[in-house]
């Protein structure tokens, strides 16, 4: 008797240091494994039912995890372009204290 079969995806990111994992605690890096009906069992039409399905929940699965990073990356950058203007201000009002 084989093992079932499953369909696995896995990822390893390697976010830019100093980003805030997402509040839901995700690591960089995650393995998700679906199992499949076996073609034998149940032959190949329920198998590739078996795979679409498994392809479905893999890929929500994973681009929920994703887009928790990509929010958590982009926010970190936000808030570097935000203290990056403030200080352009603070140049700006320096040079024109400087004109006077």
């Amino acid at each position: 008797m084989s093992a079932p079969a499953s369909l696995t995806i896995s990822y390893e990111l390697a976010p830019p240091e100093g980003t805030q994992a997402p509040a839901s605690g995700l690591k960089p890096s995650a393995v998700h494994a679906v199992d499949l009906a076996t073609p034998a069992a149940d032959g190949y039409k329920a198998y590739y039912d078996s795979l679409r399905a498994a392809l479905a929940i893999a890929r929500t699965k994973t681009g929920e995890e994703l887009t928790e990073w990509r929010d958590a990356v982009r926010n970190r950058e936000l808030k570097k372009e935000v203290k990056k203007s403030d200080e352009d201000e603070d140049e700006e009002e320096d040079e024109d204290e400087a004109e006077e």
